[in-house]
């Protein structure tokens, strides 16, 4: 593939610092590097910029055509490939099919849906097909041995170094992969969310690709008069994970951590590995494309708590971390009851029961776009001016949420720092400077001043500790807040491209109304339309409904734990004054 010439199928915005290269839908590209890791490649535009760009978002123009190209599209869908906010008529013809039987369209909309990226298995999985004959474990190869994490930028969740070691990591939209050899890191941007702005999203707003949901894949979002809402089917259940066992295989060559997870409603213990949570996280994005996924915690973090693969302080993080991921998904109310989250919490540690349901999970048509059919909302519609206006009102809250979301990690980042580098330091230089004073007392012969000396070696004493308090403090409250506020900025990720695929789905609405008004088009098929619409915005509402309620609880319940540590601490500061005070007397 090196010196092919490519044709790039679907936009792409890279991302800055990672070696990225943005590129545009029809753009060609000379490929000159295809190793670069699962699913990347490099490449260089016409412009002469060289980056690295999904290898599924291209074509190869030197490749042999397939041996079974699909059929036509109909001439009414003859550009509904090209779905700008210009040429609404171009796109659904204005001759839709009087009803969606039309197997041909059917057919049709399948092999375009099954192009778009977002349709096919995630960058770096295996396709369905070869599941079959594959081992889980080979499937899934990122075994827990492995040392050292990157995240994103570079640096872990806390923002310290990394070591060289490189594994991979995964959250809503990018993983690192790494290049053998020199193991430069190579940041995997694959948005699930662009499914929305693509085709899948516009077939879903012309009827195309209509397929019966069963009762029980409904879902319902009621409305109170407040706004739209997810209902909970069933009871909300917990779900613990605990009793963390290195385990290995091929006789000890692969080692890894086996967390035995029990949830509420069996109280039958499973043991799952690391893999299992990076399969459902996976499985979730990839079924739920209109609700934004928590990332999962780093795999292991270098320079900052832990030197070691398999100390107990990375286990206990990593378990808390997890037993954070799971508790978020379990209450959800729709991440809560799907069939895949069940399949992961229920299925008896049993390989081949595991890949029965692991199949059937990825086999599943109700994921992305597709999901929306499942969707049962009020019936009452939504006016066009209002729902602009709420999605106006999202698009400002969650831009600030973001900015002080990250402010407010930079400043934990910055605390957990000082206070177990600087603060640490010059206490403890504090307490080394007065017990060399006092050893140097001790070396008089006459010792005319025993208690002075003793009153300088206690001193000492007390700064040594409250450095060890300052190092410790961290662990109680600056990280705790770290950690959550690393979960919201995965979630709030999300969001801009759900509000953005509302947007286009209203304009999409409003340029279809304009036409019908001005005769380009048949005034019958705006009815439909304005209802998929208004479902696609419904989604959002409940989605983001959802997210207040959580947030509240969240940051009440963090902001209290938070308080009350930092009371505990300077509670223990004020143990230290008096004890310099009983110091002062005794002098």
């Amino acid at each position: 593939m090196a010196g092919s010439q490519v044709r790039v199928l679907y936009s792409f915005d890279a991302q800055p610092g990672t070696g990225e290269m943005s590129v545009n839908e029809g753009e060609m590209l000379t490929v000159t590097r295809v190793d670069v890791g699962e699913g990347w490649w490099e490449g260089t535009n016409n412009k002469g910029m060289t980056g690295l760009f999904p290898a599924a978002y291209v074509e190869d123009l030197s490749s042999a055509p397939p041996p079974m190209p699909p059929p036509p599209l109909p001439s009414s869908y003859a550009n509904t490939s090209s779905f700008s906010n210009d040429d609404w008529t171009n796109d659904f013809g204005f001759a839709l099919p009087a009803t969606t039987k039309d197997t041909t369209s059917t057919t049709t909309t399948t092999a375009a849906v099954s192009n778009t990226p977002d349709s096919q298995p995630n960058i770096g999985m295996k396709s369905h097909s070869s599941v079959n004959e594959d081992d889980w474990d080979d499937e899934w190869d990122d075994d827990d041995s492995e040392p050292g994490t990157l995240n994103t930028n570079g640096t872990s969740m806390y923002g310290f170094p990394q070591s060289k070691h490189i594994v991979k990591q995964t959250n809503s939209i990018s993983d690192i992969s790494e290049k053998e050899g020199n193991r430069q890191p190579v940041r995997k941007s694959f948005n699930r969310f662009s499914v929305l702005a693509k085709t899948g999203l516009e077939d879903y707003l012309a009827g195309l690709g209509k397929f019966n949901v069963d009762d029980i894949d409904k879902v319902f979002i009621d409305d109170d008069g407040t706004a739209p809402y997810w209902r909970r089917i069933g009871l909300e259940f917990s779900c613990s994970i605990t009793s963390p066992k290195k385990e290995s295989k091929f006789h000890g060559m692969k080692s890894f951590i086996a967390y035995t997870i029990t949830p509420s409603f069996t109280n039958q213990p499973v043991s799952r590995r690391y893999k299992h949570f990076d399969w459902l996280h996976d499985r979730l994005s990839v079924k739920f494309s209109m609700i934004p996924i928590p990332p999962l915690p780093e795999k292991q973090i270098s320079g900052y708590l832990l030197t070691g693969r398999f100390e107990d302080d990375l286990i206990e993080y990593r378990m808390t971390m997890l037993q954070s991921w799971i508790d978020r998904i379990c209450h959800h109310p729709v991440l809560g009851q799907c069939d895949v989250l069940k399949h992961f919490l229920t299925c008896p540690n049993d390989e081949k029961t595991w890949k029965a349901g692991k199949r059937k999970a990825e086999s599943d048509k109700l994921v992305g776009v597709n999901f929306y059919q499942a969707l049962q909302r009020p019936d009452v519609p939504l006016d066009v001016a209002i729902t602009e206006n709420k999605l106006e009102s999202y698009n400002r809250f969650f831009s600030h949420l973001d900015e002080a979301t990250k402010l407010l990690q930079g400043t934990c980042v910055d605390q957990i720092k000082k206070h177990q580098g600087a603060f640490k330091r010059e206490y403890t230089k504090i307490s080394h400077s007065f017990s060399k004073l006092s050893r140097a007392f001790d070396m008089d012969p006459s010792n005319i001043a025993p208690h002075l000396t003793d009153g300088i070696r206690r001193v000492s004493d007390a700064y040594q500790e409250i450095g060890t308090i300052f190092e410790q403090e961290p662990k109680h409250d600056w990280e705790p807040l770290s950690n959550l506020l690393y979960e919201y900025k995965g979630l709030i990720d999300g969001f801009p491209s759900i509000i953005s695929a509302a947007k286009n789905s209203i304009g999409k609405r409003k340029q279809l109304e304009k036409d019908a008004q001005e005769g380009k088009a048949d005034i019958d098929q705006l009815p439909p339309v304005i209802n998929r619409s208004d479902t696609v915005v419904y989604a959002l509402h409940a989605e983001v409904t959802n997210f207040h309620h959580q947030r509240q609880r969240d940051f009440k319940n963090a902001m209290t734990s938070f308080l009350t540590e930092q009371i505990s601490f300077y509670q223990k500061m004020i143990v230290y004054t008096v004890r310099f005070i009983t110091i002062f007397i005794t002098l």
